[in-house]
């Protein structure tokens, strides 16, 4: 007695494993090992920081509207974090190889020359976010003892996102492209929105 065949799918059920995948990738679940240890704890500093930018602006908008009373120091701490917030999500734009990119043209090269091309952008990437760190240690340097007006916090705690931000960013580059030494062969990239 033979088992029965498998059913074929369907074009209803291709598109919907499709979507499935696309949707854990946007989500990161796809990730394993370090990358998901990494991306994760740089997600939830993200989650925590867009948060509490959240509640400050809701909560002062709201006190300001229905009370014409505000927290006066709420806004010091919103302009501080918007830093970090920036440079965590530039972080798993990078981690995620969602950040954008145009490949268009990229795309219609050889594979040989496209692995070049991609690595040479990756260490250009990676060279200017050190730069960028190195002259952000600079202000840092000149600015980081300065104290909000409010609060009297050190400016050094919100100015050492560029700092920490870059260097960040310039190694998330670095390991793109030994990645990319390293795949066996440089597939043409998405051009839907971001590169994958």
């Amino acid at each position: 007695m033979s088992l029965p065949a498998p059913p074929t799918p369907t074009n209803e059920d291709l598109r919907r494993q499709l979507e499935e995948a696309e949707f854990e990738v946007e989500l990161g679940q796809n990730e394993r090992g370090p990358d998901a240890w990494i991306n994760g704890i740089a997600g939830a500093l993200g989650a925590a920081t867009l948060a509490v930018i959240t509640i400050l602006v809701f909560t002062n908008g709201s006190l300001r509207y229905l009370f014409n009373f505000g927290i006066i120091w709420a806004d010091e701490i919103v302009i501080a974090l918007v830093p970090w917030l920036t440079m965590i999500g530039m972080f798993l734009s990078v981690r995620r190889r969602e950040i954008i990119r145009i490949t268009h043209f990229a795309n219609r090269l050889p594979e040989r020359l496209r692995r070049i091309i991609g690595a040479f952008a990756d260490l250009l990437s990676a060279a200017s976010f050190a730069y960028l760190a190195f002259f952000s240690l600079d202000y840092l340097a000149l600015f980081g003892g300065d104290k909000t007006i409010y609060l009297k916090i050190p400016k050094g705690w919100f100015v050492s996102a560029m700092v920490i931000g870059s260097v960040l960013l310039a190694l998330a580059f670095l390991v793109d492209f030994l990645r990319g030494l390293r795949a066996p062969q440089a597939a043409p990239i998405s051009e839907e929105g971001a590169a994958r």
